[in-house]
C-alpha cells in the first residue's frame, strides 16, 4: 500500500516541470577520446507552448562537464534566461535528508494503517516529533515515513532545466552539445604469426561509466593526445559488463586536425557500466621479418657480458604489404601454431600511434637459441683519448637459421671519432649515426660467428 502511495506522490511531485524533452527519435552522435571523456551531440524535438516555460532535458550523465554545455534551439525564436543542471536524484535517503524540519506523514512502530503527522527531526535514525502530542518518536524503519511531495531541488534523472520563452507554440528543435567524463576507448590487436606472413585483427573497446546509456549512437573514436586542463582525479573501483559485437562493415579512418579518427559505420547502444568491443581491422597475409636484437652501450675495461637477444617481429605498415592504416596505440597480443597445429600465446607488446607507411616493431620475448658473449679485448683511456675494441662471440644453438642484430651505442663524444670492425661475410654493418652502428649476423643452425668492433675517440 505504502509503495503505491509513494509512487503516486512521487509522480505528482514531478509535475512542477512544464515540458520534458522526449528522448525518442533523437539523433545522437559521440566522439570518444583516449583520456576518459567524450563529446556528445544530441539532437531532439519537443512540442512547446507559447511564452515563458521550463524545458527539462533528461538523460544527462552525472559526469557531464557542466561548463561545456552548449544548447541551441532551432525552428522558432527563443529567449534562454537560465540553465540549471539538476543531479540531486530521488532516493529514500535523499528524500529523508531533504525533508528535515518539514512536516511528513508516518506510521507508528507496530502500526500499519493509521497515519500520523509530524516534524522530521533526523534522518539517521529517523526521529519525528508528532504534531498533536509533541512526543518525539524514533522509527524502526525509514519506510514508515510517507512524503507528501518531492522537494523542488530533487529530480528522478540527472537533467538540464532551461528557463526560456518561445515566440509561438509548435515544434522546437533542441541541439545539445557537451563534454562528459567516464567514457573512454582503447584499441587492442591480435596478431597470428605464420611462417612468412601474419594476420592482424584490431578491436575498439569502449567503456561507459558516465552514469547514463547512449542509445543508437553514431560513434567516432579519436586517436591522439588532446590538450586539456588537468583536474584532480578521483578513482573508484568499478565493475563492467562485457559485450562483444562482431562487426563486418569496415571502420572508416581519416586524418583530422592533426589526429586520426575512426568512424564506426553502424549505430550502437552503449549502456551504463558496459564494455563493448567492435572489430575495426581485419588484415591477412602481411609479410614480416623475424630476428633477434641486442643493444650494447657499455664499454668498460676488460668487462665480459653475456648476450641476451630479444625475439623481434617487424613488418611494414604499407598498402603494398596488405595494411597501410593509421594504427592507434594499444596492446598487441601475439599467437602462433606449433608443428601439430595447436595455437599458443607467445608474447605481447604495447605500441604507440603508428602512422601509415611506418614500420611496426614488436618485442615478443627472449630468443632462446641465440647465445653469446662480448668482452673488451683492448682498452686505452687517457684524459683526451679513448680506444676500445670489443670482441663478440655468437652461437645459434637451434636447428633453424637465425638473423641477429647487435646495436652499438658509443657513449663518448669527442672532436674526432674513428670506427673499425671485422664484420664481413655473414655479417653486415649499417651506420645509423656518428655514434650508433648496427651489425646484422645471419647464422645457420648450430653455427657460430666471431667478430670485433673498435672505436677511437680524441677530445
Amino acid at each position: 500500500m505504502y509503495k503505491i502511495l509513494f509512487s503516486i506522490l512521487l509522480f505528482s511531485g514531478y509535475m512542477w516541470a512544464d515540458t520534458i524533452v522526449p528522448s525518442t527519435g533523437s539523433d545522437l552522435k559521440m566522439t570518444i577520446y583516449n583520456d576518459n571523456r567524450a563529446f556528445i551531440n544530441d539532437i531532439r524535438e519537443v512540442t512547446v507552448d507559447k511564452g515563458k516555460q521550463k524545458l527539462i532535458y533528461e538523460g544527462v550523465p552525472t559526469s557531464v562537464v557542466s561548463q561545456s554545455v552548449v544548447p541551441s534551439f532551432v525552428g522558432m525564436k527563443t529567449n534562454l534566461y537560465s540553465q540549471n543542471y539538476m543531479y540531486d536524484l530521488i532516493s529514500l535517503d535523499s528524500m529523508l535528508k531533504n525533508s528535515i524540519d518539514k512536516e511528513v506523514m508516518f506510521t507508528m512502530n507496530g502500526e500499519k494503517s493509521h497515519l500520523s503527522k509530524g516534524l522530521l527531526l533526523s534522518a539517521s535514525p529517523v526521529m519525528i516529533q508528532e504534531n498533536d502530542t509533541k512526543h518525539i518518536y524514533t522509527l524502526e524503519s525509514p519506510t514508515q515515513v510517507i512524503f507528501s511531495k518531492i522537494p523542488e531541488t530533487m529530480i528522478t534523472k540527472p537533467s538540464l532545466v532551461w528557463d526560456m520563452e518561445t515566440e509561438r507554440a509548435g515544434t522546437l528543435g533542441v541541439d545539445l552539445k557537451y563534454l562528459a567524463t567516464g567514457i573512454s576507448w582503447k584499441s587492442d590487436y591480435v596478431l597470428n604469426l605464420k611462417k612468412d606472413v601474419l594476420d592482424l585483427t584490431g578491436w575498439i573497446t569502449v567503456k561507459n561509466n558516465s552514469g547514463v546509456a547512449y542509445e543508437n549512437a553514431q560513434i567516432t573514436c579519436l586517436a591522439g593526445d588532446v590538450n586539456r586542463v588537468k583536474e584532480p582525479i578521483h578513482r573508484k573501483n568499478r565493475m563492467y559488463k562485457a559485450d562483444m559485437v562482431m562487426a563486418m562493415p569496415e571502420v572508416a579512418t581519416e586524418s583530422f586536425s592533426g589526429y586520426h579518427i575512426y568512424k564506426i559505420p553502424f549505430r550502437e547502444t552503449i549502456v551504463n557500466k558496459q564494455q563493448k568491443q567492435i572489430s575495426f581491422i581485419d588484415k591477412k597475409e602481411i609479410a614480416y621479418r623475424h630476428y633477434g636484437t641486442h643493444t650494447n652501450n657499455y664499454f668498460e675495461q676488460y668487462y665480459e657480458q653475456k648476450l641476451v637477444f630479444t625475439n623481434t617481429v617487424e613488418f611494414d605498415n604499407t598498402k603494398v604489404n596488405n595494411l597501410g592504416l593509421a594504427l592507434p596505440s594499444g596492446i598487441v597480443r601475439m599467437y602462433q601454431k606449433d608443428s601439430s597445429g595447436e595455437t599458443h600465446f607467445i608474447g605481447e607488446e604495447r605500441v604507440h600511434n603508428i602512422p601509415e607507411d611506418e614500420n611496426v616493431t614488436l618485442r615478443v620475448g627472449t630468443l632462446f637459441d641465440a647465445v653469446g658473449k662480448k668482452s673488451i679485448s683492448k682498452y686505452v683511456a687517457r684524459k683526451d683519448y679513448r680506444n676500445v675494441e670489443t670482441k663478440y662471440s655468437i652461437r645459434n644453438q637451434g636447428t633453424e637459421p637465425l638473423v641477429l642484430k647487435i646495436k652499438e651505442k658509443i657513449p663518448t663524444y669527442g672532436n674526432h671519432i674513428t670506427v673499425k670492425t671485422s664484420c664481413t661475410d655473414k655479417c653486415s654493418v649499417k651506420k645509423e649515426s656518428a655514434f650508433v652502428r648496427e651489425f646484422t649476423i645471419t647464422l645457420d643452425g648450430k653455427e657460430k660467428y666471431m667478430f670485433t668492433t673498435e672505436f677511437e675517440v680524441s677530445y
